[in-house]
Formats: C-alpha cells, sequence, structure tokens
C-alpha cells in the first residue's frame, strides 16, 4: 500500500503539520516515527474516540506530560534479561524507575477516567517490591543486605575489619587490607548471586514489560494528536463513501499567505468516485486546494483530527499526489517524462484496488496542444475505474470529459484598479495574496477557464503595451 511519497508530503504541508505534534516520551516518539493509515475502520473510529475523550480531560494534559518525559527507553535491558543476561545495579535501577513512572501513569489514567480503547497498562507492583525490600518508596536501588542473610553477614565483617584498618598501622594495617580485599570479592560474588535472582525474577515479566512500552508509546501518541486538536480547533473526520471537505485548510499555506498580508479563504469541495477536474489559471491556487484535500485525507487516514469545519472521507487502498517531478531532471528525463513513468505506476495500482489519486497539472511539462489531449484522454480513461481522481488543470476543454467540473475563483472579483498607487514588487506580490481567493466554485463540464493569467500579469504590474496587446489577442481568438 503506497500513501505518498515524502516529495509529495513535502509539498502539500504534511512535516510542517507533523512538526506541531508534541509527543512527550522516548515511546512516543517511537510511536510517532512508525505512524502509518490505520486500515481497519473499527480500529480508525476507536483513534478518533480516543481522541475525543482525551479532549474532555485537556486538563490533565501537563500531568501526562510531566511523568512521560521521565521515561528512558529500556527495551534492551528487558530483552538482556529474557535472553539470561544477568542486569547490573545500572540497569536494576532503570527497571525499578520504569516501574514507578508506569504506576504514576496507571493511577493518573484511572484518576481521570479515561478508559481509551486498545489502551490497558499492566500493574508491576511484584516488580517494585522486589527491587524495594526496605519498603521505604524510593526510587535509588541498592543490592541491599535484606536480598541475602549471608550478603548481610559478608558486610558486617567488611565493616569490623574497616574499623581496624583505620586504627592499625604499619605491617599489620597491610595484612587487614589484605583481608578486606577477600571479604570484597566475597561481597561482589555474593551480590551477583543476588543480581541473578532479581534478573531471573524480571525475566518472567519481559514480554509485558516490553509490551507495556508500545502501549506508553501508543498513549502518548493519542494525547500529542488531542492536543494539536485542541491547539488548533481540529474537527474529527467522518467514515463515509466519499471525500468531502467543509470550510478546508491548509496550515502551511494559511501562515504563508497571512504572513505577507493575505487573506487566507477555505475551501469546500466534495470528490467522489470518477473524475472531478479543478480548473484555473496558473498561479490561480489549483494545487492549494489539492494540498488542503490531500493533506486532510492524510491525517485522517492516520487516526488524526484535520484542518476543516467538517471532514468525509472514504478509506481507499492507496493515495497518489503526482505533481512536477524535478527529481526526473536530475535522472536525465524530461519533466513529462518523469510524469509518464509514475502515470504508469499508479496505472498499474488499480489493478484490483481503489486509490485516491491527485494528478497536479499533468502534462504541463509538453506543448499546450498534446498536453490537452493527453489530459482529457487520461480523465476519460480514469473515469472507468471505481477510484477517486481529481486533477488540476490550465487546459481548455479537459472538464468536459470529468464527471464534476470545480473552479478556483481566483481573482475573477479583483478591482485590477487597484495596482494604480502601488510601486515595487513586494507590493505587487502583497496584493496578490491579500485578493486571490482560493476556493472553489462548482462549474458547468464545458465552462471555461478563467483568464486569471492576465489578471496576475496586470496584478503584479506588467508594461501596459504587453496587457493591452494580449486582451487583443483575447478577443480576436
Amino acid at each position: 500500500m503506497t500513501f505518498l511519497e515524502d516529495e509529495a508530503k513535502e509539498k502539500i504541508g504534511f512535516y510542517y503539520v507533523m512538526d506541531k505534534v508534541k509527543v512527550s516520551s522516548v515511546f512516543g516518539q517511537e510511536a510517532f516515527s512508525a505512524l502509518k493509515p490505520i486500515i481497519l475502520k473499527k480500529e480508525l473510529l476507536a483513534e478518533y474516540e480516543n481522541i475525543e475523550l482525551c479532549l474532555s480531560k485537556k486538563e490533565y494534559f501537563n500531568d501526562f506530560k510531566n511523568i512521560f518525559m521521565n521515561f528512558r527507553d529500556i527495551k534492551n535491558t528487558f530483552k538482556r534479561s529474557k535472553a539470561g543476561n544477568v542486569l547490573d545495579e545500572v540497569e536494576l535501577f532503570e527497571v525499578k524507575n520504569f516501574v514507578i513512572l508506569i504506576s504514576k501513569i496507571s493511577a493518573l489514567y484511572k484518576t481521570c477516567e479515561l478508559n481509551l480503547k486498545g489502551i490497558t497498562l499492566r500493574d508491576f507492583n511484584k516488580i517494585y517490591k522486589l527491587l524495594n525490600p526496605m519498603e521505604n518508596k524510593s526510587s535509588s536501588f541498592l543490592i541491599y543486605d535484606e536480598y541475602s542473610q549471608r550478603l548481610s553477614q559478608i558486610r558486617a565483617s567488611k565493616r569490623n575489619i574497616e574499623k581496624l584498618i583505620y586504627r592499625e598501622k604499619d605491617s599489620r594495617r597491610l595484612q587487614l587490607l589484605s583481608d578486606r580485599a577477600k571479604i570484597v570479592n566475597e561481597e561482589k560474588a555474593e551480590e551477583l548471586q543476588v543480581r541473578k535472582r532479581l534478573t531471573n525474577e524480571i525475566s518472567k515479566y519481559a514480554d509485558e514489560l516490553i509490551d507495556s512500552t508500545y502501549v506508553l508509546g501508543k498513549l502518548d501518541m493519542i494525547l500529542a494528536k488531542a492536543k494539536c486538536a485542541l491547539d488548533y480547533g481540529l474537527s474529527s473526520p467522518v467514515l463515509s463513501d466519499k471525500i468531502k471537505i467543509v470550510n478546508g485548510v491548509n496550515p502551511m499555506v494559511k501562515d504563508k499567505v497571512e504572513k505577507k498580508g493575505g487573506s487566507f479563504k477555505p475551501i469546500t469541495v466534495q470528490f467522489s468516485k470518477g473524475t472531478t477536474v479543478i480548473t484555473g489559471a496558473n498561479m490561480g491556487g489549483k494545487t492549494v486546494a489539492l494540498s488542503i484535500v490531500a493533506l486532510n485525507y492524510l491525517l485522517a487516514y492516520l487516526g488524526f483530527y484535520v484542518f476543516a469545519d467538517s471532514f468525509e472521507f472514504v478509506p481507499l487502498d492507496f493515495m497518489c499526489f503526482l505533481s512536477e517531478d524535478a527529481e526526473s531532471l536530475q535522472n536525465g528525463l524530461s519533466t513529462f517524462g518523469g510524469e509518464v513513468i509514475k502515470l504508469k505506476r499508479i496505472l498499474a495500482e488499480l489493478n484490483g484496488k481503489r486509490g485516491f489519486i491527485i494528478f497536479d497539472e499533468f502534462a504541463r511539462g509538453t506543448n499546450p496542444e498534446e498536453g490537452s489531449n493527453i489530459t482529457k484522454a487520461l480523465v476519460k480513461y480514469l473515469g472507468k475505474f471505481d477510484s477517486i481522481t481529481a486533477i488540476s488543470t490550465h487546459y481548455d476543454g479537459v472538464c468536459s470529459f470529468a464527471d464534476v467540473h470545480y473552479q478556483v475563483k481566483g481573482l475573477k472579483n479583483v478591482d485590477l484598479s487597484l495596482i494604480n498607487n502601488i510601486e515595487g514588487e513586494e507590493e505587487f506580490i502583497m496584493l496578490i495574496n491579500r485578493y486571490m481567493d482560493y476556493s472553489l466554485e462548482k462549474a458547468e463540464k464545458g465552462a471555461a477557464i478563467p483568464k486569471d493569467a492576465l489578471n496576475i500579469c496586470t496584478l503584479m504590474g506588467l508594461d501596459s503595451e504587453i496587457i493591452n496587446t494580449a486582451r487583443k489577442f483575447y478577443k480576436e481568438g
């Protein structure tokens, strides 16, 4: 199963969003690194429900964080014990600290009554008692006298001889030091026996301890998803037979637009089985619209809440986002050649599978006439499959072969006289950011593509003679 290459994830702002997801533990980091689509619908719904429940307990977020951040990854210690390797004092201390921390997490989990699906925290009180024979509730660890009567006797002898060493001098003192060395060796031998017994007892719980690290990571990941949903006002996805986003946003694009003084308008769009074509001029916002849908689809499939007022989606077998292929140039291919290679891979996936397929300006790297005809053929061909396909294009006539046609509003409503008092390239770019409308509207299948390219040239202050000549060509055309 394929769900976007790294290049596509970068393009749609996936990593930009992931930077906002903050796990608190080493186990959460491991769960975060292993994120993948949740295939079973039952598990996907359970993840959304878990996030919703965590949001109802948001006052405990910091309490969980403060405990989680103290864990160390000692899975290898548990594995060593299972393999029969004798744990040293540092490792035994870390095991003790681990069970103390997990008991704190368990207590907090019960206090806030989370009861998340798929989360079961085990009780390791027996290990704690094993490593804390004096019952003093200390997080430190020693090979205590209480572990062995022989050890207690050896240490008593060592203390006695050390007192004598302190008092004696010369040859007598040298003999006592020699006797003490023998006692120290006996002490170490007995401590080894104690560590063997402790390791043997811990090894009985090794599998449960290792499994608990994954449960802790999952819990930390769910809480991180909930914290992200809370911080950015996200909504829970709904499983459906289509893809429908209402007032969807791409935070990466939104932040960039607003940083440049613009206003970002969310989009509302629906994709069903077959082909949907989105038209608009270059720089008109088609890529933005596709990135919003692709980003939120991927987030929803990974068990996250989404950047939209509402989002319905159908879990499909694969997802791809084919855009201009810069990498193909490095491999000696034209941009179009790179697209064709990736297109063949995508079409191969359609053999018995259903996918969400996104083409951003397919065939833009070839001449307009051929590009238009190839794109029309692709739209017509993909309409036969039980997949959902979205294609953006600035080629006229492509939308006639689609099941549904949307147009980006772009600059159709902008007052071009705004440029009269603008000076400097940066101000022209700010003007476009301010008035570019990325939202979509449904259009007739045969509707002409808006001539926003000319509006963009005008707003960017291109020489008026070129603009007027272009307008004349439009009218003659």
